[in-house]
């Protein structure tokens, strides 16, 4: 089973990826509701996969680009996926360049993100 964590702000989306995710053979390690507790979960769990979302409110000094830019520090062999509304300022390009295997907006279309993992984490 792949260790996923999810960090996204808002209950719904954390809920469906959750269920979508662990229907898939996903297993989910935590759950964070910002990037701070991201961070911190993050650390502590060593998930294989983070779904991120890129709009949440900042905690102390840590927002979710600073997230995004640890995890490739600490870690770059985890998998991000991106899945975040697509207001102004935010840069799809940039993250898939700092490396992000993928970007989904908001809802996300699971048939395509399911289809995703798949490619990153081959089963069989």
């Amino acid at each position: 089973m792949i260790r996923t964590l999810i960090v996204d702000d808002s209950p719904i989306v954390r809920k469906a990826l959750r269920l979508r995710l662990e229907k898939a053979g996903f297993e989910i390690v935590g759950e964070a509701l910002n990037a701070s507790e991201g961070l911190e979960l993050f650390r502590a769990l060593q998930p294989r996969l983070v779904t991120l979302d890129l709009l949440m409110p900042k905690v102390g000094e840590i927002d979710a680009k600073t997230l995004f830019s640890s995890i490739r520090e600490e870690q770059p062999e985890t998998a991000i996926i991106v899945i975040s509304a697509h207001p102004k300022g935010i840069d799809r390009a940039e993250y898939m360049r700092k490396g992000a295997l993928a970007y989904f907006e908001k809802p996300p279309n699971f048939g395509a993100l399911l289809a995703k993992l798949d490619q990153i984490f081959p089963r069989g």
